[in-house]
Order: C-alpha cells, then structure tokens, then sequence
C-alpha cells in the first residue's frame, strides 16, 4: 500500500466509489426511498392536522364530533402510516446495505489472494484481517445507517421548508439562515476530527498486527520468557489507541449534540419573541405558533442525526481509503497476460544471467545461470543464504527479478498467465500449510467437493496412504488447527500428495527434507521416486544424501552457482559441495557413534 500521502484522493471521490457498489442493487435503494417519502409526507402532515384543530375546533370551542372524530383519526391514522413506512424503509435500507458490504468483502477478499508475496511482506495479516473485517464493517455502518439519514434529512427539511413557506414565508426566509451555520460547524467537526479517526483506524490495525504477531510466535516468546517485552510493546500500541480515543471523545463531546442543541434552543426562543411581537398588532392563532415550533423541532432533529452519524461517516471515510488502497494494490491476474501460451515439452528451465534483489539494494542471486531438463531430477545446494529458495520464489513468480531471463519450454516467465503458471509448478516447501478441513480436503484442494480416487491415488503414490487409514476416520480425519494432530513427516507426505493431486508437470521442492526424521526421510525419498517418473524435479536441499541420484546438482554460494554436475563428479572435486557433503558425512557418523554408545550404556544398566 502506498506510504505517502502526496495524492490522497477526496472525500467526494471515496463517495462517488462507494455510492458505484449501490448500482448493482439500486432497484431496492429505490424502493426504499419510495417508502422514506411517503413515512416522511405522513409525518410532516400530522402538525398541519394539529394546527386545524387546534384553530379550528378547540379554541374556537366549536366542537363538531363527526368532524374532530375524523381528524383525530386521521392524525392517528398518519402515525400508523408513518410508523409502518419508517420501519420497512429502515429494513429495505439495512438489507441493501448488508448486500453492497457483502459485495465489497468478497471483492476485497478475493483481491487479497491475488497479491503478489512480495505484497504480504509489507502488509501484517492482522493489518489485513482489519482492513477485510473491520474497515468493510465500518463502511457497512455508512450505508445502513449514514447515508439513510442524509436522504431523510434532506426529504424533511425541503418538506418542513414547504410548510413553513405556506405558514409565513417570512419566518421560512429567516429560516434558511440557519442552514449554513449548521454546515459550517459540521464542516469544522469533519475537518479537526479527520486527523484523529485517521489515528484510531491505524493504531487498530497496529493492535491486531501486534496480537497477530504475539498469537503465532507464542512458543518462542515463552521459550525465550519474553512475555514481559511484549506485554509492554502491546501496551505501548494500546495507550496509542487510547490516546485517540480521548480526543476523539472530547471533539465529539463539544460540537455535535451541545452546539446543535444550543443554535436550536436559540431559534425557538427568537421564534417565541417573532410571534410575541406579531401579537401586539394582530391576533396570533395557538395551532399557527404550535405548528411553527413542532417544525423548526423537526427541522433541528436531521441535524442533530447528522451529527450523531457524522462520527461514523468519518470513520467510513477513513475505513474506505485504506480498503480502497488496497483494491488499488496491482494484483498477479492484471500484471501478466490472460492468454496461454505454447510451451514445449519436457518443460526445460533455464535462467539465463538472473539477477534478484528484494530490497532493490541487496542481491541476493547475481548472474545466475543454469538449466534444468525437462524430465529430469535437478537439486540445489549451498550454504545458508547462498539464494536457493530465491530461486524457487523466482520460478513460483512469488517475486520478480530485476535482470536476465527466465524461460520454460522456451518461453519467458512473463508472458504465461498466472492459471498456467500454478498449473504447471507443484510445489512443497519446508513448513506445509495444513487447513482446516479434512485430510481429503488438504489434499485436493481444486474441488469443493475431493475426488476421493484421485486422492487416495496420490497419497498412495507417496506412501502417505498408510498413516491415514490409521487416523480416526481415516481420510475424513480433521487434523485440527495447522495440523497439529499429526508429525512434521506425515504433514510433509500429504504436502507431496497435495502436489500430486495438483497434477502438474514440475514438482519444486523447498528444503522438503530438512526437519524430518530419518525414518520418514526414507519414505519421501521413495515417494520421490515414485513422482519422478515423466516429471521434472528441481529441489532445494539440505541433507545431501537425498539427492544423490539427482541428474544434475547445482551448488550455490552467496547468490551464484558455483559447481554444477552430478554427485560422482562433483564429490572428488575440491569445492563447495565436497566440502558440504564431508561435513554431513561426519556429523551422521558422529551421531550414530552417539547413539550406539547411549545403547551400550542402557544395556549395560
């Protein structure tokens, strides 16, 4: 999202946009506005109706039943009206409103998943989750309840206007001078309060970036006995919050319901002394002043809504920017073409003189060269931070390189579209993501509802099939939040049959091996075996000896390929990858040496 402020659009702009998600559903704003006008014309009738028996019945005392019987009932008769035509404009309003909002967070929602990665790591997913669910509730509360009284008002005071005019159109003259001194003091009100609602919005998002963050590290802030640090970080955010909330408080406290109240208490007062005056030169009627009041009541009563709503239409404001910031952000869809190329086959990759920075400062792959066959099994090694997980990042098109050319089946990166692109890469990586939902679900996640023979086909390609009939419910098995009833191995195994299931053509493997046992590492190098055949493997590696058989070994150091071969002829090389593998070598012999000796040691006891 954009950090400046240098072309913030105006708050006639936001309208406008918002008002465009209305369209869809204008048929029921109308309908609902239809039934506003007509609870409004019964209720601006009921003070006329006052009026005449006021002046033409009770003070004249000329009491013809029939006569005042019918305007009582047609009095009672406007209120029903009225009421009944108030509530189902309210409910057609809410309604609408519900469907825009709705609308507007699926749009949002489905914008978000789009997003490049390099996007989500400027952007917290508390930040997010508060921009989707906060910020849409706010503007929600514009449309069921802001925008509504603005029509209101309006259709009230262009009627309190009309009958004022019809009582004494001088008073309705001296009337519309109230009209700018109300809208100047809600223009000052949205003015100094932007700056503060501006402040809370932020430091919300702030607070559930930081409950965010606290949630998903809470092992490690334990292990490390950092609660302290982080209590503290919280409460720096939250007193921030506070903070706004106060002058936010002391804003609204002075200048919406006193100052309105006070320029309303003023106006009956002047209009009292008018008629006081009247009467010294002429008779008065009481229902002609009672009528008087009862509207310049009513004429006051849109504004102090308004300013009760202004609070929130502030907040709207705020909460549209930021959501409408983020529709703003260019997603993957609209960065790369609509359109599937031709691309041959077997998929050759090749990067050709590849740069990649992230901070577009830093490089982290420099001039990198290489290509992996189609058909083939290609592995990258390297020490920590030598780029080989960049280079899956760049293949995924997670990120985008700054130099070179990367080309599959001999066509640029760049011009297959994003369907074609995931179809075409399955990927595991190192830590797999396991969703709600069952172990079906987890698997094939292109359906709503799972193939079950193509799952079960690929969890058996992956010897994954044999722990999960073992599980309660077997592939109906939910394995609770991020997978937490099953093994780092058995998550990795339905990671690769989720590939599998994904039917594509290149599996990329980020460091699949890395915190597994030796026991499961056996089975996924056999389940790697088993997906090899017709496939084209690239893998990041850590533990060398899985990727012995590999067709060709590239070995990375400080973002470049510095060996390339298989394992027969790079290990009698001296270089980089001989010396990764001597290390590996003995560190295994060192901890089997262990292990032996803690036997020897029990069975001695």
């Amino acid at each position: 999202m954009r950090e400046d402020n240098a072309q913030q659009p105006s708050d006639t702009f936001l309208f406008k946009r918002l008002l465009a998600y209305s369209l869809p559903h204008k048929a029921r704003f109308i309908v609902a506005f239809m039934m506003l006008t007509v609870a409004i014309s019964a209720e601006m009738a009921i003070p006329w109706l006052a009026k005449i028996i006021l002046d033409d019945v009770i003070v004249p005392q000329q009491f013809e039943w029939p006569h005042l019987i019918g305007l009582v009932s047609l009095v009672m008769l406007f209120y029903v009206i009225s009421a009944l035509f108030t509530y189902l404009q309210a409910v057609s309003f809410r309604h609408s409103a519900l469907l825009v909002i709705n609308d507007v967070r699926k749009q949002l929602f489905n914008h978000v998943l789009n997003f490049s990665i390099s996007t989500f790591d400027k952007l917290s997913a508390g930040k997010l989750v508060s921009y989707i669910t906060n910020d849409t509730e706010s503007m929600r509360d514009m449309f069921v309840s802001t925008i509504p009284t603005i029509i209101q008002g309006s259709l009230r005071i262009i009627a309190i206007f009309i009958a004022i005019a019809i009582l004494d159109w001088r008073l309705m003259l001296l009337s519309l001078v109230l009209i700018p001194v109300l809208l100047t003091t809600m223009h000052l009100y949205r003015k100094i309060s932007m700056p503060v609602f501006n402040g809370i919005r932020e430091q919300i998002s702030n607070i559930n970036g930081r409950i965010n963050e606290s949630l998903q590290g809470m092992a490690l802030i334990q292990a490390f006995n950092q609660e302290k640090a982080f209590k503290e970080k919280f409460e720096q955010e939250n007193q921030r919050w506070f903070e706004f909330r106060t002058k936010s408080i002391a804003i609204d406290s002075f200048m919406l319901i006193p100052l309105t109240r006070l320029v309303s208490n003023l106006t009956a007062a002047g209009i009292v002394a008018w008629f006081a005056n009247a009467s010294l030169a002429t008779v008065v009627e009481i229902g002609t002043l009672y009528a008087f009041l009862n509207y310049i009541e009513r004429f006051f009563d849109p504004f102090r809504q308004l300013s009760m709503e202004l609070r929130k239409l502030q907040v709207a404001t705020v909460a549209s920017k930021r959501v409408f910031e983020l529709l703003d952000e260019e997603s993957e869809q609209n960065r790369y073409p609509q359109e599937c190329v031709e691309i041959s086959a077997p998929h050759d990759i090749e990067f050709r003189h590849v740069d990649l920075s992230y901070d577009e400062g830093n490089l982290v792959l420099s001039d990198v060269n290489f290509v992996a066959k189609g058909g083939q099994f290609t592995a990258i090694v390297g020490h920590t931070g030598s780029g080989k997980s960049s280079v899956i990042n760049l293949l995924m098109r997670f990120y985008q390189h700054q130099k070179g050319a990367i080309l599959i089946g001999g066509q640029p990166i760049e011009s297959l579209p994003e369907v074609q692109l995931r179809k075409l890469f399955g990927l595991v990586s190192q830590d797999p993501t396991i969703f709600s939902g069952s172990i079906k679900d987890n698997i094939d996640l292109s359906h709503d509802r799972p193939n079950d023979e193509k799952v079960m086909l690929a969890a058996k390609q992956v010897n994954a099939d044999h722990f999960i009939k073992r599980l309660t419910d077997g592939y109906d098995h939910h394995p609770g939040h991020g997978g937490a009833s099953l093994s780092v191995g058995e998550r990795q195994l339905l990671a690769l049959a989720r590939a599998i299931s994904h039917q594509s053509s290149v599996f990329l493997l980020d460091e699949a091996t890395a915190n597994i046992d030796s026991e499961t590492e056996e089975a996924v190098k056999e389940a790697l075996a088993n997906i090899q055949e017709g496939r084209t493997v690239i893998t990041v590696a850590h533990r060398l000896s899985t990727i012995k058989n590999a067709d060709q070994i590239l070995v990375m150091n400080k973002g470049k390929v510095v060996q390339s071969g298989t394992h027969d002829e790079l290990i009698v090389q001296a270089g980089d990858y001989r010396e990764l593998y001597l290390t590996q070598k003995a560190q295994e012999e060192n901890e089997h040496q262990n292990s032996t000796l803690g036997l020897a040691s029990i069975n001695a006891a």
